[in-house]
């Protein structure tokens, strides 16, 4: 078993960056648990880079061990992380560019059109899913996706539909009318399903149809994708910004993972690490 170590995993958005601080204990094998968040901070895509909080979080710790890693879909973003690093002790980030590294078949018509993100997640799938069990994952964000992983850990494809923040903008800006709707609001209250003015009407558009969605998107998947789901139910995963919104009413079996892909980010970093 190595040493534990850190490793600080920064995932670039559309809209947000994402740093979370992960510790593990030992290299990254199939099926291992994934790595533990200590601390996460977002920023907005613009917004000021928090370098005095992530030293703080290193000052913590004891580990003499340390290991950096960048992606995300947003490459103008990623080169402002990497021109911005700051001088010090962090190391210099591992930047995952692309999917030819990732401990994973990628079954699908154009594996490198593929989101990175759904990738990740995929990745951290496999280190949570038993032998011969399916996965299915959904992750909440700019866009909303349901994606499955087979039984034998390849990422067999899956669905993509506007997230809540997404779809709030879309009736704003195609519409005359109707107002933006932050989604900070949905957090306060779960919206009423009968709208009685525009502004609960959308709200209850947004929360209930977001949710509708998923659980068909899920149903349809389990009923045709996944034959075997009768003998091994799939592990389903939640995952993403919305992701609270929806982790109460999805069915009991669903696992909350907040923070999947920057898990699934650490893991990939591991491998390359372990092959350079």
């Amino acid at each position: 078993m190595s040493q534990p170590f850190l490793q600080l995993a920064i995932d670039v958005g559309n809209s947000r960056i994402k740093f979370v601080l992960l510790k593990t204990d030992v290299l990254a094998e199939e099926n291992s648990p994934l790595p533990q968040v200590v601390h996460s901070i977002s920023t907005l895509i613009d917004g000021s880079l928090p370098w005095e909080q992530i030293n703080a979080w290193f000052e913590e710790q004891q580990e003499l061990t340390c290991q950096t890693v960048v992606a995300g879909s947003n490459p103008r973003g990623i080169a402002r992380v990497v021109q911005d690093w700051p001088q010090g002790n962090l190391p210099v980030p591992i930047e995952v560019l692309n999917t030819d590294s990732f401990p994973l078949e990628i079954c699908v018509d154009e594996p490198r059109k593929v989101g990175i993100d759904r990738l990740l997640n995929a990745v951290a799938a496999n280190a949570l899913r038993t032998t011969d069990q399916a996965a299915i994952i959904i992750d909440t964000g700019t866009a909303t996706t349901v994606d499955v992983v087979s039984t034998d850990g390849s990422f067999a494809g899956g669905a993509i539909l506007p997230g809540f923040e997404l779809s709030a903008k879309a009736l704003n800006d195609y519409t005359a009318l109707l107002p933006l709707i932050p989604v900070d609001d949905l957090h306060q209250t779960e919206p009423i399903v009968l709208g009685k003015n525009t502004t609960d009407a959308i709200r209850s558009g947004l929360f209930w149809g977001q949710l509708g969605a998923v659980r068909e998107l899920v149903n349809q998947l389990l009923q045709q994708s996944l034959p075997n789901a009768r003998q091994v139910h799939p592990l389903v995963l939640l995952t993403g910004g919305g992701s609270a919104l929806l982790a109460p009413h999805l069915i009991e079996a669903v696992q909350f993972e907040p923070l999947l892909s920057l898990q699934g980010l650490a893991l990939v970093a591991q491998k390359i690490s372990g092959d350079q």
